[in-house]
């Protein structure tokens, strides 16, 4: 019924076992405070979704545990609650999680309801139209009726073209006009199983007791057989893409990627750390080279921000957010931003800068470990998209450990002209025609 659990390694934090229907649990254990944060990721998520059905996995995220063969509608929330819980929910690209942090005492009960909503949520006709009324609701708020958002989304696509990761995580407007209860219980059936779903818990518990928690209530659960899954992404040689968007009351700027390995796609973990310094080193603090250029010295930029999502199954991206200073148009400011870029991929980083980028990251990391949910959530985010997350324990020393010279090498090979993409932005009643 239950492999042995993963013994720990010299060090280690993260401990691990599988169960016979294929669910891994992780646990990092945690004992300042008498909580336990437990996280059922299932590796499904946005980038899986067929044409003409986006929102699948996000609308599963509002249903799933909105009636099961033990629970009704709202019973779920309102118990955790009256538990002393948080329970929470989202979907990525590339997974569905439901975060739960409550009293260690209490996890036995939040654990039979995530094994009960595994094997029969019932996702009924009711439940789904007042939930797609919910995730309609939000798509207009968070993306239809926020410019920077729904720029965002079309810079997405231009980068990823036709790929699963460029499919937003809403969904398109139009795909959730036809989305079916029907759809949503197939998609249930195909992906919300045991053997596609990691268990990641952190805080009050000891491996000990937690196995016999999760053995007691998700061995009996059978595995099933998944549907395949759309093959990794990693983009073509192709030349620089790039759009222009008028929307009223968008900010005037450039958003500016460049398509980049993720850890799971990197060809070492020594390029994978020097990719994951990139944002520090170029854009995100002050001491950051495009900052110092760009915002302070030579200030044509009023801002400029960065993201990387280095735990996707595929390629991810390195992105730039540049608002432009009054008379600096976006065009002018991805011009900029390209030589600067350039003079970086063409020269190591200096050591100054590369420790600065260092001791960012690693006290976002040290922060990061006071958190009993952000302690589980890399564990589910490291497992989802296919990595061990016992390795998560050697991250600092492999970050420590990253040379200029690597660095180096992978702004010279991945910040490319063929692998840029760039969206300028315009507000409708400023720009010009």
């Amino acid at each position: 019924m239950i492999e042995h659990p993963s013994p720990p390694t010299q060090g280690s934090t993260v401990q691990s076992f599988t169960l016979a229907n294929g669910l891994r649990i992780y646990l990092r254990e945690d004992h300042r405070a008498p909580l336990v944060s437990a996280q059922l990721w299932y590796h499904v998520g946005s980038s899986d979704e067929p044409a003409g059905h986006t929102g699948l996995s996000h609308a599963l995220e509002h249903l799933l545990f909105e009636g099961s063969s033990k629970l009704t509608n709202g019973q779920y929330s309102a118990a955790m609650t009256r538990l002393g819980g948080a329970p929470n929910a989202f979907t990525s690209a590339d997974a569905t999680a439901f975060p739960l942090t409550l009293p260690g005492s209490r996890l036995e009960i939040a654990l039979e309801a995530m094994a009960d909503v595994m094997t029969s949520a019932t996702i009924s006709d009711a439940s789904f139209a007042r939930e797609l009324g919910v995730v309609m609701a939000e798509r207009r708020e968070d993306v239809d009726n926020a410019p920077l958002s729904l720029a965002l989304e079309h810079h997405q696509s231009l980068a990823y073209g036709n790929h699963g990761y460029g499919t937003p995580t809403l969904g398109h407007k139009a795909d959730l006009e036809h989305l079916t209860p029907a759809a949503a219980r197939t998609w249930y059936q195909s992906w919300y199983h045991p053997n596609n779903a990691t268990l990641a818990v952190a805080g009050d518990i000891t491996l000990l007791q937690l196995q016999t928690l999760v053995t007691r209530h998700f061995a009996s659960i059978s595995a099933h057989r998944l549907p395949t899954r759309r093959t990794t992404f990693t983009p073509p040689a192709q030349a620089r893409r790039h759009q222009t968007l008028r929307l009223h009351g968008l900010y005037t700027g450039t958003l500016l990627s460049f398509n980049l390995p993720s850890q799971c796609t990197a060809r070492s973990a020594e390029q994978a750390y020097a990719l994951r310094l990139l944002p520090d080193l170029l854009a995100d603090g002050h001491s950051s080279i495009l900052q110092r250029r760009l915002v302070l010295d030579d200030p044509i930029l009023l801002g400029l921000r960065s993201s990387y999502e280095p735990w996707q199954r595929g390629d991810s991206l390195l992105a730039l957010y540049a608002f432009c200073s009054p008379q600096v148009t976006p065009e002018v400011a991805a011009v900029r931003l390209l030589l600067e870029i350039e003079a970086f991929r063409q020269s190591a980083p200096s050591r100054q800068d590369l420790q600065r980028a260092k001791a960012r990251l690693l006290a976002r990391q040290v922060f990061e470990r006071d958190d009993i949910d952000k302690q589980a959530q890399a564990i589910g985010k490291q497992a989802a998209c296919g990595l061990d997350p016992v390795a998560l324990d050697d991250e600092r020393l492999a970050i420590e450990a990253v040379t200029a010279e690597q660095v180096g090498l992978a702004a010279l090979e991945f910040l490319t002209d063929s692998r840029a993409a760039i969206t300028f932005m315009h507000d409708k009643e400023s720009a010009h025609a």
